[in-house]
């Protein structure tokens, strides 16, 4: 699994990211948060996240 750079979703096989389209990915990433209804989640709002999915809390 690898972790966009730029929006931070998490990406299985996959080299383009689903959420933002970069190809900027990394393997160094950590911690995992999973996100279910970004329009009602403090959280996401926090982290800016606005499409439902698996995010890394830190990417490298």
């Amino acid at each position: 699994m690898k972790a966009c750079r730029q929006c931070k979703a998490i990406v299985k096989n996959a080299t383009k990211c689903p959420i933002c389209g970069s190809e900027d990915l990394t393997e160094k990433w950590y911690g995992l948060v999973i996100v279910l209804n970004p329009e009602k989640s403090q959280l996401a709002k926090l982290l800016n996240i606005k499409v439902a999915g698996e995010y890394a809390l830190n990417v490298d």
